[in-house]
């Protein structure tokens, strides 16, 4: 008798935890999400326009970019409406705001270098101490995110005020803007330190150089993949950690390089919950 009625209590203490959870997932059906990800950006070079009459062919720039490129930091800011499919399954639609791009380094000699057509030749004969020209390819886009996200933890498995889901997704994006940062560092041009600067692509020909702008992709869009860990701070705000990889699926632009700009960030915002 006395077994019956601790089977009963844990029957009665299980409904009880299951009509919370139900009412708990309930009231977080539709959440909308604010978030900010600092991200680092790198590229992937799949084309180069040489000017072999000008002395660069293609494997001098290849050499020379596989040595002097590096990665660039970057921020990119969202705003996301959730809306739960079943208990361990949300839709997703959201709006972002996804900054690319990649960072090259010009390291010492730079007696006579042209730094950029805009910026002009380095003038100094004094070549003293670290001296380099930082080039920082930017693309900044408007995208629309669509996106499951599904529960990793599940009624066997529950942390406890935590949770932990996984997003696939895929956003179409439309390019804001797309220019070349110019950064001097351990020395001054007479304009100063930092410019920004169209990407030309040159050509030498009979009657001199021929400057071309490069070619911008005005519409990308990125395949997204991120793990949440989600935590309950209040009964009504949810904070959360996201790994998150984005994916472009066609080139950032074609210039002197055709280059796509893949990105991993640590997404971090607020869920708020509007049932």
């Amino acid at each position: 008798m006395k077994q019956i009625k601790h089977l009963v209590l844990m029957v009665v203490v299980g409904c009880a935890a299951s009509l919370s959870a139900q009412v708990s997932d309930k009231k977080w059906a539709k959440v909308v999400s604010i978030s900010a990800t600092p991200s680092w950006c790198t590229r992937w070079i799949t084309g180069y326009q040489p000017d072999e009459i000008g002395g660069f062919t293609e494997a001098k720039l290849q050499d020379s970019f596989s040595l002097s490129d590096k990665s660039l930091q970057t921020k990119n800011f969202g705003l996301a409406y959730s809306r739960k499919v079943n208990g361990f399954t949300n839709f997703v639609v959201g709006l972002s705001i996804v900054n690319t791009g990649f960072t090259r380094v010009k390291e010492g000699n730079m007696f006579r270098y042209v730094i950029h057509p805009d910026v002009g030749v380095y003038p100094n004969l004094v070549q003293a101490g670290l001296m380099e020209v930082h080039y920082e390819y930017r693309s900044q886009y408007a995208g629309a995110l669509f996106a499951i996200d599904k529960r990793l933890d599940g009624s066997r498995f529950q942390m406890q005020s935590a949770s932990m889901w996984y997003q696939l997704g895929v956003m179409p994006a439309l390019l804001m803007k797309q220019n070349l940062q110019i950064h001097t560092v351990g020395f001054t041009m007479p304009q100063g330190n930092d410019f920004t600067v169209a990407d030309y692509v040159a050509n030498t020909v009979d009657t001199g150089v021929v400057l071309t702008k490069s070619q911008s992709v005005s519409v990308n869009a990125f395949f997204t993949a991120a793990l949440r860990l989600e935590y309950d701070l209040d009964p009504k705000l949810h904070i959360y950690a996201s790994p998150r990889v984005m994916l472009p699926l066609l080139p950032s632009n074609r210039g002197v390089q055709t280059y796509w700009s893949p990105q991993i960030g640590c997404e971090v915002g607020l869920r708020v919950p509007l049932d």
